[in-house]
């Protein structure tokens, strides 16, 4: 990892909090816009697309940073060589999650199986070594300190 520091567990969550308090209005800004009937699976929907645009178009900058990332002053780097990640690292990191996170829009007992691959996603990282997330290990990527 040419000398670079894994990012905790507790960081990891704080740029998580920050990035989803910056899609929190966007987010309703959509919901409220589409009006009440069809209010949660356009909200889901517009989560989901909207973290995904977000992730995509900061973590493709050489910086490979999201707001969340920078305010905790972390970034994620290839698990190869430490080096920036690819466009294709980024659509397989966040797919891996917008894929179990689609499921919480289909409602019933899928949403039960999500939540504990999202637990078990979100928690990986404190009995991996490398402190990945499931996500991680898919994209082979990981979070350094800045």
């Amino acid at each position: 990892m040419s000398g670079q520091v894994l990012a905790g567990w507790w960081r990891r969550v704080g740029a998580t909090i920050v990035d989803n308090l910056i899609l929190l209005i966007p987010t309703e800004l959509v919901v409220h816009l589409a009006g009440n009937a069809l209010h949660f699976v356009v909200g889901d929907v517009a989560a989901i697309l909207l973290e995904g645009i977000y992730l995509y178009v900061l973590l493709t900058k050489p910086a490979a940073q999201t707001l969340g990332n920078r305010a905790v002053r972390t970034r994620v780097r290839s698990a190869l060589d430490a080096g920036p990640i690819a466009p294709e690292q980024v659509l397989r990191r966040y797919g891996f999650v917008a894929f179990y996170s689609v499921f919480v829009v289909a409602g019933g007992a899928a949403v039960t199986l999500v939540g504990l691959c999202a637990l078990v996603d979100s928690l990986a990282p404190l009995w991996s070594p490398t402190n990945q997330t499931l996500h991680d290990r898919f994209a082979k990527t990981i979070v350094v300190m800045q």
